[in-house]
């Protein structure tokens, strides 16, 4: 009976470690092993703020988040970390929501209490460390074949992003302005993705780091040519800790314009296959502004801010991932689809015509329905959540029949 069996096993064994080989690229397209495409569809999952793991073990297991993510047809999941937390690995997560109420100014009892619910829900917790954690979440996803983009969101853990939050430029840059860059330490920002990247060996769901998220200059100010010395940086720091690891790398003007590459390409060479680009949109985005919400201008401002990049056989050509969209899941009438306002339906309606006409990878924010302290409120709500506030359902079920195609792979190599 064994050795009837055995074949089968080994055969499904081989297929699913297959599946979380390394990615790499080839012109506009993110491919696997197989040289097949591996079109990303994500969900964001916020692990970056001060408790220094992933949000909404207060509500649910690890397993049965990874269910519906893995249920809801998504294939990866770009998940957060803060610099504070890759140079802090070995804390341990008591300690941390063991200081959680000091940190963020939340009542202490509702913290407590917090701390109470995430060991009910997750009975392994409780003698770990912030590593083990986000180990234990990417190895989860991981079994079910959902593979992992390590976003480094943050320096300070926080929430983010403005010009006066003091993550978002880099702190040697050739200007320095203090509201901007006083917490983007440039030699732990190095180090702290380094640390990740050498974490991520011993984890192979995960496909990629992102270098930063929405770097964001003070406008005039801050010099862009400071973006290629230091994104290099980075991505050299990433690739020799790392080298089976996808860099993700965004232009300024918080992820929305990479304008600057069709004149001045990067230099990818060093990092062969692995470099991808990404880009963010929401109804508060300057394309969108500036295109007074006509959805013909705004497609056209978005190609000239990041879209041309997917244009075959350029000096900057290479995959395009959509890491960041969102809007208000739930509020609305029918009519549109209960999205919260008329101009998030909008937005979206227009930028999912735009995403399936290129085929382009994509990530929405995002699962968390609510945190476990945002803003001193104890469990403060996500309105642009994709899950309720139990995180045991959809938010908004009709929200999958606007996104519709997105999820489609209708374009390849």
């Amino acid at each position: 009976m064994i050795p009837t069996r055995l074949p089968s096993i080994l055969l499904l064994a081989s297929a699913a470690f297959a599946q979380l080989q390394p990615l790499h690229t080839s012109s506009r397209w993110i491919l696997d092993s197989a040289n097949k495409r591996f079109k990303l569809r994500c969900i964001n999952w916020a692990g970056h703020m001060e408790a220094n793991i992933p949000e909404g073990l207060q509500h649910a297991s690890i397993e049965s988040i990874a269910n519906i993510i893995s249920d809801s047809g998504f294939n990866c999941v770009r998940l957060t970390f803060s610099i504070d937390m890759a140079l802090n690995q070995s804390a341990s997560v008591k300690e941390s929501f063991g200081t959680l109420a000091e940190r963020t100014g939340a009542d202490k009892g509702a913290v407590d209490g917090l701390w109470t619910r995430v060991k009910e829900k997750n009975a392994w917790i409780e003698n770990v460390s912030v590593s083990d954690a986000f180990g234990k979440v990417i190895d989860t996803l991981g079994a079910r074949n959902i593979r992992v983009i390590l976003d480094n969101h943050v320096s300070h853990a926080s929430w983010c992003c403005n010009l006066d939050d003091g993550n978002g430029w880099w702190d040697q840059g050739s200007i320095y302005v203090d509201s901007n860059s006083r917490f983007f330490n440039t030699d732990n920002w190095n180090k702290g993705l380094a640390a990740i990247a050498t974490f991520a060996a011993a984890h192979p769901a995960v496909a990629g780091i992102g270098l930063r998220n929405e770097i964001r200059e003070v406008p005039v100010v801050q010099n862009r040519g400071d973006w290629y010395k230091f994104i290099t940086q980075g991505a050299t720091s990433v690739h020799t800790a790392n080298k089976d690891l996808l860099i993700i790398m965004g232009g300024t003007l918080s992820s929305t314009d990479a304008s600057f590459l069709r004149t001045s390409p990067l230099d990818r060479t060093p990092y062969g296959d692995k470099v991808v680009w990404e880009w963010h949109q929401y109804t508060f985005s300057p394309p969108w502004i500036a295109s007074f919400k006509n959805c013909a201008l705004w497609k056209t401002l978005v190609g000239g801010f990041t879209g041309f990049l997917l244009q075959q056989n350029q000096a900057y050509t290479g995959p395009l991932w959509l890491s960041e969209f969102g809007f208000g899941m739930a509020g609305g009438p029918p009519d549109r689809s209960g999205i919260g306002s008329q101009d998030d339906y909008d937005y979206l309606r227009c930028l999912v015509e735009y995403v399936t006409a290129n085929d382009g990878d994509w990530a929405l924010w995002a699962i968390q329905g609510n945190y476990y302290v945002r803003d001193g409120t104890v469990d403060k709500d996500e309105p642009w959540g994709l899950l309720n506030g139990e995180w045991t359902a959809w938010r908004n079920p009709a929200v999958r029949d606007v996104l519709g195609n997105m999820f489609a792979q209708t374009q390849g190599p």
